[in-house]
C-alpha cells in the first residue's frame, strides 16, 4: 500500500471518528477504564507481593535442629545459607508482647532485620530491643540504658526477671507499622551459653534455597522436606515459609485467579468495543459501500476500520494507564516500587492495545466484505429472510409490537448488548449473594458457644517451639478461685469452663514424632449438640466417671492431617501430661460424630478429664452475663482479675465481632468496587447502543411519525426497546447469578469452619442494583427523548 494511500486512510479516519462523536466518546471510555482497571490489578498486585515477599528472605524454618545436623544442613548444596535462632522467652504486658531471641548475623539478614543504633550484643547483659517497644511508654531508655524485663524463660518455663543493658536498637520489616502489639528483642549468645537449661536447648535453623525461584511452587515445597529427610529431620520439625514461598513461586490456584481476572475485563471490553464498533458500520454502511463503488479494496477498508481504534487507543490508553497508576498507588503509597509499577503499567497499555485490536477483526472484516449494491439496498436495520412463508398478521401496531420488531430485525446488535449486561449482573448478583451469606457474627459466636460476652482463656500467643498449652496449663492460673472471683462480680449470670487438652497417640508414626491430637470436654454447655451429632455408637454422659470410653469426631480434620482412621470399638492409647509428668491411657472408642465444624478430634466427660490429667485442663472460661449489664464495668474488672495472670488473655465478644465486621468490610468494598467498574462497561455499551440505533433509524422514525405515530407513542415505542435491555438482564442476571451464589454460599458453608456462611438471598443489594437499572433506564429515556427532539420530522427525513 503506497504512502499516498495509508494517508488517506488516516484522513478518512479521524474524519469519521469526528463526525461520529457518540463512538469517539463511549469506545474511547470503554478503552481509557479496560486500561485503569489492567493497570490497577497488575501494579497494586504486583507491589503487594513484593512488599510480602520483603518481609524475609527464607524459604524454611527446620525446628530442634542438633549442632551435627546443622553441620549436614550446611553442605547440602541446594541450601545456599543458614541463619540459626532460639527462641529465649516472652515478656507478657497488658497492651504488648515481647519475643525474646537469640540469632546470629545471617538469621538477621534473612529476616531483613537490622540494628539501627548500637551494637549487636556480645555479653550476657547486653541487649537490643525495637525502639517502638517503647512508644507507648513515658519510658523512653536509649543506648547504654539499664532496663529490667521479666519473662517467661522457653526452657525451664519459669519466669525470671533480669536487667539488661541497651547495646542497639533493633529495625524489623514490621517497625513503623501502626497497632502492633508483638515486639522483638535480641539476646546474646553468652546469654543464652549461662542459662542452664537455655544451653541445652536445640536451635532452629532458617534456610535459603539456592535458585529459589527457579522452582515452582510445589517443587520448591517437595525440595524443602527432601532437604529435611536428607539430615534425618521428621516432617513436623519443617516449617515453610508460605508468605516467602507462594508470593515468590506463584502456585497454580494464584496465577489462575489472575488471569481469570485479566480475562474477565478483557472479555467485558472485547465485547462493548466489538459491539460499538459492530453498530458504527452498520450505521455507515452506505458510507463503506461508496468507498466500494470509488474504487477502495477490501483490504483498505479492514484499514480504515483498525486506524480508527488505533487512534482512539493512542489517544485514551495513555489517559487510562495514568489514572490506573494514580489509584495503585492512592490505594498503598508505603509500598509502590515506581520502575517496576510503570514498567507492568506499560504492559497493562500493550494488553489493552492487543484487547482492543482484536475486537476490531470481526468488525473490520464485516465491513470489508460489504459491496456497493448491498449497500443501496440497505434500509438501516438487519434483515433476516425464513425458508418458511411468514403468515400476514393483521394484528393491530403498536408501540409494543414495534419495539419487538425493532429488537428481533437486529439481533446479533441485540444479543451483544443483552450479553454484555447478563455478564455484569450475574457476576454482580452472585458475588453479592456469596457476600451478604458471610454472618460475621455467626463466626463471632464459633468462639462463644454458650452466648458469653467474654472468654479468659491460655494466651495462645505464648505457644512457641519449646512452650505448649499443657506447660502454660501447669500453672494453673484457670483455676477455682479465678472461677469464684469472677462469679463474684456484679453482672455475671455465669462462667462455663471449657476443657480442652492434647494427647499424643502412642503407636501412631512411629517413624516421625508423635501424633498430637485435642480432647475436649464433654459438659451439661454442649451435651445436646454433640448428641445432635453422633452418627454411630453411643455418647458419654457429662457426669459420666467411666475412663474406659472416649468419643470420636471423624469428620475432624486431624484424620487427614495425620492419615490415620479409627472405628468405633477400636481402642486407642493416649499420652496425656507435660514435660515432668506423662501418663498412658488406653480408651475404647464409644462413639462417633460428624461434624467438619468441630475441629477437635476426641471427646471425655469433665469429670474423666480432671482424673487423668495431671494439671488443671481448664483452657477457657466463658463469662454469661445478665441482662442490662454494662459490659465495660465488667471488662474492666476481668482485667483487672487477670493483669497478675501472664499465661491467659481477655478476649470480648464485641470486640471480635467489630474486627470481624471491619475484615469483611474490607473484602466487600474491595469486591464491589471491581465489579462497578465491570458494570460500567455494559451501561456504556447500553447507551451506545440506544444512541446509534436512533441516529441510524431517523428516516424510519421520521416515516412513523409522518404517517401519524405521536411523540408520546414514539417516547413509548423506545421506551420498550430500553425496557427490554435493562428488565430483560436483570431478569436473567437475577436467575443465574443467585444460582452461582447459592453453589457458592452452600459449597464454601460445607466446609470445615466455615458454617457461618449460609445462602441468605441478597434483598438490600438486589434492590439497590435494581434502583440502578432504573435510574439507568430513565437516564436512557431521556437521552432519547432529547435526540429525537432535536430535529423536526422534516429534517429526519432529508
Amino acid at each position: 500500500m503506497s504512502k499516498q494511500n495509508m494517508m488517506m486512510i488516516k484522513k478518512l479516519s479521524k474524519a469519521n471518528l469526528k463526525a461520529d462523536k457518540v463512538k469517539n466518546y463511549f469506545a474511547g471510555s470503554i478503552i481509557a477504564l479496560a486500561a485503569v482497571l489492567l493497570t490497577v490489578v497488575l501494579t497494586f498486585g504486583y507491589n503487594s507481593f513484593t512488599n510480602l515477599q520483603q518481609d524475609s528472605d527464607f524459604q524454611a524454618i527446620f525446628n530442634d535442629v542438633s549442632e551435627t545436623e546443622i553441620f549436614q544442613l550446611k553442605q547440602v548444596y541446594e541450601v545456599d545459607e543458614v541463619g540459626l535462632y532460639l527462641e529465649v522467652g516472652r515478656e507478657k504486658q497488658e497492651e504488648r508482647l515481647l519475643s525474646i531471641l537469640y540469632t546470629d548475623q545471617m538469621m538477621m539478614d534473612l529476616s531483613y532485620a537490622r540494628i539501627d543504633e548500637g551494637k549487636f550484643p556480645t555479653k550476657p547483659n547486653e541487649i537490643v530491643i525495637e525502639r517502638d517497644y517503647f512508644s507507648t511508654t513515658s519510658q523512653k531508655p536509649g543506648i547504654g540504658d539499664r532496663i529490667v524485663v521479666e519473662f517467661r524463660n522457653n526452657a525451664s518455663k519459669e519466669m525470671q526477671m533480669n536487667e539488661f543493658v541497651i547495646s542497639g536498637l533493633l529495625h524489623t520489616t514490621a517497625s513503623g507499622e501502626g497497632n502492633r502489639i508483638s515486639y522483638n528483642a535480641l539476646v546474646s549468645k553468652a546469654f543464652v551459653d549461662a542459662d542452664p537449661h537455655l544451653s541445652k536447648e536445640k536451635y532452629s535453623a532458617a534456610i535459603r534455597i539456592l535458585n529459589a525461584g527457579s522452582y515452582a511452587n510445589e517443587e520448591l515445597k517437595s525440595k524443602i522436606k527432601d532437604i529435611g529427610k536428607q539430615i534425618g529431620l521428621s516432617e513436623q520439625n519443617i516449617q515453610i515459609n508460605h508468605m516467602n514461598v507462594d508470593t515468590n513461586n506463584l502456585s497454580s490456584d494464584t496465577i489462575l485467579t489472575i488471569f481469570c481476572i485479566i480475562i474477565i475485563i478483557a472479555l467485558a471490553c472485547w465485547v462493548v468495543i466489538y459491539n460499538i464498533f459492530y453498530i458504527s458500520i452498520i450505521k455507515q454502511i452506505k458510507q463503506y459501500g461508496q468507498l466500494r463503488a470509488l474504487g477502495a479494496t477490501r483490504k483498505q477498508i479492514k484499514k480504515l476500520v483498525k486506524y480508527e481504534g488505533r487512534y482512539l487507543s493512542r489517544k485514551f490508553i495513555p489517559a487510562g494507564v495514568l489514572l490506573g497508576c494514580l489509584i495503585s498507588w492512592a490505594m498503598n503509597p508505603s509500598v509502590w516500587n515506581l520502575f517496576p509499577s510503570i514498567i507492568l503499567a506499560l504492559a497493562a497499555g500493550l494488553f489493552t492495545e492487543l484487547t482492543v485490536r482484536f475486537s476490531l477483526n470481526s468488525p473490520a472484516n464485516f465491513a470489508a466484505k460489504i459491496s456497493p449494491i448491498e449497500a443501496i439496498r440497505y434500509v438501516g436495520a438487519e434483515t433476516y429472510t425464513f425458508k418458511k412463508k411468514e403468515k400476514k398478521s393483521s394484528k393491530r401496531l403498536t408501540p409494543f409490537t414495534l419495539a419487538r420488531m425493532s429488537l428481533t430485525r437486529s439481533r446479533k446488535k441485540t444479543t451483544l448488548t443483552l450479553l454484555s449486561l447478563v455478564i455484569s449482573g450475574a457476576l454482580f448478583i452472585s458475588f453479592a449473594t456469596l457476600l451478604n451469606s458471610v454472618d460475621s457474627i455467626a463466626k463471632t459466636r464459633q468462639y462463644f458457644p454458650n452466648n458469653g460476652k467474654f472468654i479468659i482463656q491460655i494466651n495462645n500467643e505464648l505457644y512457641s517451639e519449646t512452650v505448649n498449652l499443657s506447660d502454660l496449663q501447669s500453672e494453673d492460673q484457670l483455676s477455682g478461685a479465678l472461677k469464684d472471683s469472677i462469679l463474684s462480680i456484679s453482672g455475671v449470670e455465669n462462667v462455663v469452663d471449657r476443657q480442652y487438652i492434647e494427647a499424643a497417640v502412642n503407636g501412631a508414626n512411629e517413624s516421625a514424632d508423635p501424633v498430637v491430637v485435642g480432647i475436649e470436654n464433654i459438659s451439661a454447655s454442649n451435651i445436646e449438640s454433640l448428641r445432635k451429632r453422633l452418627v454411630h455408637g453411643e455418647i458419654l454422659e457429662p457426669n459420666s466417671s467411666n475412663n474406659s470410653y472416649i468419643l470420636m469426631n471423624s469428620s475432624s480434620g486431624d484424620f487427614e492431617f495425620y492419615d490415620i482412621r479409627y472405628q468405633v470399638g477400636d481402642r486407642i492409647s493416649l499420652i496425656i501430661g507435660d514435660d515432668q509428668n506423662k501418663i498412658e491411657h488406653e480408651f475404647e472408642i464409644i462413639g462417633d460424630l460428624a461434624d467438619k465444624n468441630l475441629g477437635v478430634l476426641f471427646y471425655l466427660p469433665s469429670g474423666v478429664m480432671e482424673s487423668i490429667t495431671p494439671f488443671n485442663p481448664n483452657q477457657s472460661y466463658e463469662v454469661i452475663l445478665t441482662e442490662d449489664t454494662n459490659e465495660q464495668l465488667v471488662k474492666d474488672e476481668l482485667q483487672k482479675l487477670i493483669q497478675n495472670k501472664d499465661t491467659l488473655k481477655l478476649n470480648s465478644f464485641s470486640d471480635m465481632a467489630k474486627s470481624n465486621k471491619a475484615a469483611f468490610r474490607t473484602i466487600t468494598i474491595v469486591v464491589y468496587t471491581f465489579m462497578i467498574f465491570l458494570a460500567l462497561f455494559s451501561v456504556i455499551n447500553l447507551l451506545n447502543t440506544v444512541m446509534t440505533s436512533i441516529n441510524a433509524r431517523k428516516v424510519e422514525l421520521g416515516i412513523m411519525q409522518a404517517i401519524g405515530m405521536e411523540y408520546k407513542q414514539l417516547s413509548a415505542m423506545l421506551g420498550y426497546e430500553a425496557g427490554f435491555f435493562i428488565v430483560g438482564s436483570f431478569v436473567i442476571s437475577l436467575i443465574i447469578g443467585n444460582l452461582i451464589g447459592y453453589g457458592l454460599s452452600e459449597s464454601l458453608g460445607n466446609v470445615g469452619g466455615f458454617s457461618f456462611i449460609q445462602y441468605q438471598f441478597p434483598w438490600s443489594p438486589i434492590l439497590i442494583y435494581l434502583l440502578v437499572m432504573l435510574l439507568i433506564q430513565a437516564v436512557v429515556l431521556k437521552f432519547m427523548r432529547i435526540l429525537t427532539a432535536k430535529k423536526t420530522v422534516v429534517e429526519r427525513l432529508r
